[in-house]
Formats: C-alpha cells, structure tokens, sequence
C-alpha cells in the first residue's frame, strides 16, 4: 500500500489526473472550445488550500486514527484475526457507506451545504473539478471519518486502500470522458459511472438531489436516491443556479463561499421546488 502512501499518494493523484485530462482531449463527452486554465488553476488551488488547513489539525487524520486504534487494539476490526483481503473489503465497504453518509448530510442542511456549494458550483465538470471542494467540508469529512475509523478499527492497509480506490472514482467520475450507454448500463450496477455522478452536479434539482455514492451504487439503490444515467442529456446545464451561485468565480470568492448567507437562501431541491410552484402568489410574496 505504500504507493497511496505520503509523497506516493500524490504521484498517484497526479498519474490521475494527467491521464484523465488526457482522455478529456482525445474523446470528451462534451467538447469544449478551449481549455480554461484560469479555472484549472481555481480548481487546483482549493484542493491546495485544504491540504494547508488539514495539515494544521493532524489529529482528524483518519490514517493517525486508524494506526491509534492498531495499537490500542481499539475497533470492533481488531478484535478479530482477519486476512488482509477480508480487511481491504471491509475497509473500502465501511469508507464508501461513511461517504455517502456524508454527502447526504451536506445536501441536508443548510450550515452544511453552505461548504459544499462551492463543489456544486463549477459550470464545467472535468477532472479538475474533483480538486474542487472547500477545506471546511474536508475538515468535516475527515472529523467524521477519524471516529468511525477508531470506533471500528479500520486497519491503516484499508485507509490506504480507500484513499486509492475513492481518489481513483472521484477523479474519473468527474471526467468529461464518454461511455456507451450499454456499458454504463452494465458497470452502474455495481459501481458509479461518469455519467451517473455528472448527472448529480445537474443544475436541476431533481437530478442535483440524486446519486450520492462515490465507489458503489448499492448506497444511492438502497436508500432510494438513485438515478440512472440514461436521464442524463449531453445538452444538461451543470452547476448552480439562482442566488445559491457563486458570482464572479474567483478563488477570494469561492474561499470564502461558506461565510455568505444569500437573502432567498435554499439548498437545491426538487421537492422544494414543487412547493413554490403550488403556492399561491400572496404565499411567495
């Protein structure tokens, strides 16, 4: 696992997205006129900042905990003698659910949704937008994950494993990269799809308010939020619209994003939708 690990890990996020951005230009799904390095470098620079308020705060380090608990003998995981393969699976099972756990939180509430907005916002979706999220949110993810990593004895082998295999989905799922729909049809069984995770940063809430999952599909198919790709148009608006929108894009902006409280402020979602359009004009007034 030691090529997830320190240095390593970032050789491997970069492998990453050098190949994808290279996928991007030889078959987009959407093609697009030139490529905006301003914004790449938007992107980049937020996935830079998190890593500099994360390394300030050490302690909610999922991998510290997951060693803590080793040595401890802490977690329900290590209370058994399991083989390796058994903890990986149980590992990527356990960081998969947790992510979608936490994703769905912060589509739930505004306090929450005010630092994942900045994620949602981007107009284009490519590789770069996998960069795209505000330390707030990975500070909150990360204080999540270091308990339930302690709590269940997540071995540090299955933290490395998930960082490989979550950096790997979240990155090409944000692609602007095809696949047929038969084959998607197929792979979206078991595991997300570039077209089922495109269709969650749809501009509609109906569609915003779906997909979930990072790694898995079971998640989104088990608690009723799956959508399936096909729903997804190659003319399909992506970001946010209305006063939830970041306007202008600049990084001072996106930054500090969760600080501003917009007047008609509300999570995108499509039953709240529906509740506006049925209320009478004296209600909306």
């Amino acid at each position: 696992m030691e090529i997830f690990k320190g240095v390593n890990g970032l050789y491997y996020l970069f492998t990453l997205l050098a190949a994808g951005a290279l996928l991007e230009r030889l078959m987009p799904w959407r093609r697009v006129a030139r490529i905006d390095l301003v914004r790449w470098l938007r992107n980049a620079s937020m996935a830079f900042y998190g890593s500099v308020i994360l390394s300030l705060i050490p302690f909610i380090a999922g991998y510290g905990g997951a060693v803590a608990a080793e040595e401890n003998s802490f977690g329900l995981l290590n209370q058994f003698a399991l083989p390796l393969w058994t903890e990986l699976v149980l590992s990527i099972i356990i960081i998969d659910a947790l992510s979608y756990g936490q994703h769905r939180i912060l589509h739930q509430w505004y306090f929450f949704w005010r630092t994942h907005r900045v994620h949602h916002s981007d107009n284009d979706i490519d590789v770069t937008t996998s960069l795209r999220f505000h330390p707030f949110e990975a500070v909150f993810r990360a204080s999540l994950e270091v308990g339930v990593v302690f709590l269940l004895g997540v071995p540090p082998e299955g933290i490395l494993f998930s960082f490989g295999v979550l950096v790997f989905f979240n990155t090409i799922t944000h692609a602007n990269v095809p696949l047929l729909a038969s084959v998607d049809d197929v792979i979206s069984k078991i595991f997300v799809t570039p077209d089922i995770h495109r269709l969650h940063h749809s501009a509609a809430p109906e569609h915003q308010y779906t997909n979930f999952g990072t790694v898995f599909t079971l998640w989104d198919r088990l608690f009723g939020t799956y959508c399936a790709g096909r729903n997804l148009s190659k003319e399909e608006v992506f970001g946010i619209e209305g006063a939830e929108a970041i306007e202008p894009e600049t990084f001072a902006n996106l930054a500090l994003d969760p600080f501003r409280t917009p007047v008609d402020r509300e999570i995108p979602r499509a039953d709240r939708e529906e509740n506006a359009a049925q209320r009478t004009p004296t209600e909306l007034d």
